[in-house]
């Protein structure tokens, strides 16, 4: 009877104590889960700025042949933003400006500018694998989506969550995404976008993290659009500048012209 006794007694321990280490291991999930939205929040205020410059480069790769663009671009909050390219000698001096959900495009060859709008948003900027609409953005996506927790899966080295973003507006062009974000030192790692069907539309990779400033910034950003095949576009940002002073000028329509 004793004997029965402390056996029932041992299990019940033995059944506390798997319970409570289940309890310790699995709260740290549950509550990261719980704060899908703050995670990204984080993600948010490590990348953005009221205002930034950068000096880069987008080298587009079509399967074929490999060019390289060189740009310099000023932007101010989500609204604005202005961009001038340098080379090659065919797009040098094209300019692009972004005021509200509006872009012109200034071409020195036609000497003309262009509103770029609606369905031509959408399409390829300049053989690139990005859209015009992918350059324009540039906007808190803790703000403009809501996010959940699905699971955490191991990506280069590190342990990550992946978040599932859905939009809060139906007109917002990827109404879904998932992210791929490190929890420990708050950065996003990969990216997929997604048509309002659910068809994958873009991925992109978030490479050469450095610390600039008070923030970690990825120096690479590699995007690929799915419906090409063999193609990818990886951005290098050779200068990054947070919260710098711009000039009026630079968001103006006066500024697209030779």
């Amino acid at each position: 009877m004793n004997s029965m006794f402390f056996m029932k007694t041992k299990n019940l321990i033995l059944i506390s104590l798997i319970c409570f280490s289940l309890f310790v291991f699995l709260r740290p999930s549950m509550a990261e889960e719980i704060d899908a939205q703050k995670l990204l929040k984080r993600v948010d205020d490590n990348l953005w700025a009221n205002t930034k410059f950068i000096s880069g480069r987008l080298i587009i790769d079509n399967g074929r042949k490999v060019r390289t663009l060189t740009q310099d671009s000023w932007m101010e909050g989500v609204e604005r933003s202005y961009s001038h390219y340098k080379s090659p000698a065919r797009e040098k001096g094209t300019k692009m400006l972004k005021i509200g959900g509006k872009l012109w495009m200034y071409t020195p060859r036609t000497d003309r500018k262009i509103l770029i709008a609606g369905h031509l948003l959408r399409q390829s900027m300049m053989g690139s694998d990005l859209s015009y609409e992918d350059q324009m953005e540039d906007h808190k996506l803790s703000y403009s989506y809501s996010a959940t927790f699905e699971k955490f899966v191991q990506f280069e080295g590190a342990r990550c969550a992946i978040l599932n973003l859905v939009a809060r507006d139906k007109e917002t062009t990827y109404q879904t995404r998932k992210a791929w974000i490190n929890p420990e030192n708050k950065t996003i790692l990969k990216e997929e976008r997604f048509a309002k069907s659910g068809k994958l539309l873009k991925r992109i990779l978030f490479k050469d993290y450095e610390i600039i400033g008070q923030r970690r910034f990825p120096r690479t950003m590699i995007f690929r659009d799915m419906l090409k095949e063999n193609t990818k576009t990886s951005y290098k940002f050779d200068v990054i500048k947070f919260d710098v002073n711009i000039p009026a000028k630079y968001f103006s329509q006066s500024i697209l012209k030779r």
